[in-house]
């Protein structure tokens, strides 16, 4: 599989640059957001209430059919309505959030069964899909 110009450019680059700018953000003692917190984090709140209200009505909480019954994630799921209408139909773009992608219930699965990979550490979970990496990550520090 060839990789597009720009991710040999960020294949190519040293993960140890990356690590050399997360520690200086963090010790710069500024907040990563500037309004202090990440505004993800807690009950979803932040959702507006008819949105939140949308994906409760069109997702299933579910933690069956993955390699982490641990986990309850809000998924699509074939009893969801939308997942047989046409992707133009569905109201937001492709719901990528959505669904428990094997690579991400792989790689949950790897750090549930090996904790001290993350142990100590902070992880930064991204393009995962629902998060569900981050969550077992979280999972195996507490």
């Amino acid at each position: 599989m060839a990789l597009s110009s720009g991710w040999r450019v960020f294949a190519s680059f040293p993960m140890n640059r990356y690590v050399v700018l997360w520690k200086a953000v963090r010790s710069s003692g500024f907040p990563l957001f500037p309004w202090g917190h990440c505004p993800w984090r807690g009950t979803g709140s932040l959702l507006d209430p008819e949105m939140k209200a949308f994906l409760e009505e069109n997702t299933e909480v579910t933690s069956s059919g993955s390699l982490t019954p641990e986990i309850q994630l809000r998924l699509l799921t074939p009893r969801c309505k939308f997942w047989w209408e046409r992707a133009d139909l569905w109201p937001l773009r492709d719901p990528y959030w959505a669904i428990y992608w094997p690579g991400g219930q792989a790689l949950s699965r790897y750090l549930l069964d090996n904790p001290d990979v993350v142990r100590g550490k902070s992880v930064l979970d991204i393009g995962s899909g629902c998060g569900a990496t981050a969550i077992a990550a979280k999972m195996t520090r507490i």
